[in-house]
């Protein structure tokens, strides 16, 4: 497991690639789940990585159509665990997922019914139900989640203070991570909740295949102990994450420099 950021971004900086989380990494952690915005000059920040980078894309549970505004056209984009996507500027949808839109629809609506409408975040082809204002909730909508699953098909994920409802279909970070780094070496991946552990799986993968694969953990109160065990690199909060991503620019400056 590496120690240290693998020196090959310095020296072929042009064949690494970079994939990031948004909440908890780009952006911190807040109260209502809409009001979450990059750390300001971090949208920059990646701009300035792609340009020297063979690859940079963020890579998020989010609807790409939350992120895409906060986040420049040139960096590419993974939504909904792999979902959605914006990969050159132009947008795109797992065909197989849009079935589900009207049963997302549908559960949305009982969650509201059930929990209201502050709680819920409707994701198109998701859902996300959040008990962070109120840990008593953490058992009802877990129950919730569980049932709802079984009787729709979807399935139900555990993510930061909050429950998911996806398609069932094999697609998540770790899919998407191992097709947008196709050709790449290294490859890093910066995570903090438990939907980045299939995205540690594909850099297992890459790793398999000869790939120096770097695991890094943004490392917070909410951070679950499995993610970290899992890291090869662990940082601070979101500003030891952009610490990071400036550290790793510095060291593709330094192969022209």
């Amino acid at each position: 497991m590496a120690s240290e950021l693998p020196v090959s971004l310095a020296r072929a900086p042009e064949r690494a690639g970079l994939f990031v989380d948004f909440d908890g990494v780009l952006a911190d952690i807040v109260p209502e789940p809409n009001g979450a915005r990059p750390r300001a000059g971090l949208p920059e920040l990646l701009v300035a990585l792609h340009d020297r980078l063979g690859r940079v894309a963020v890579v998020s549970g989010r609807p790409l159509d939350f992120i895409a505004g906060m986040i420049p056209a040139p960096i590419d984009l993974v939504g909904l665990y792999g979902l959605e996507w914006r990969t050159g500027g132009v947008t795109g949808t797992l065909t197989d997922a849009e079935p589900f839109r009207v049963v997302v629809g549908e559960l949305v609506e009982e969650a509201v019914d059930r929990f209201g409408a502050a709680v819920v975040e409707p994701k198109g082809l998701s859902l996300t139900i959040h008990y962070r204002g109120d840990a008593a909730l953490a058992g009802p909508m877990r129950e919730w989640a569980i049932d709802h699953a079984e009787q729709t098909g979807m399935e139900w994920r555990s993510a930061k203070r909050s429950y998911e409802l996806h398609p069932p279909l094999t697609c998540d970070k770790g899919t998407a991570i191992v097709e947008l780094a196709e050709g790449l070496d290294p490859v890093v991946y910066v995570g903090d909740d438990l939907g980045d552990l299939p995205a540690f799986d594909g850099l297992d993968r890459l790793a398999a295949g000869g790939v120096d694969a770097v695991r890094v953990a943004v490392a917070s109160s909410e951070t679950p102990m499995s993610l970290l065990r899992r890291a090869d690199l662990t940082v601070d909060g979101t500003p030891g994450a952009e610490a990071l991503l400036r550290r790793i620019l510095a060291l593709t400056e330094s192969a022209v420099g």
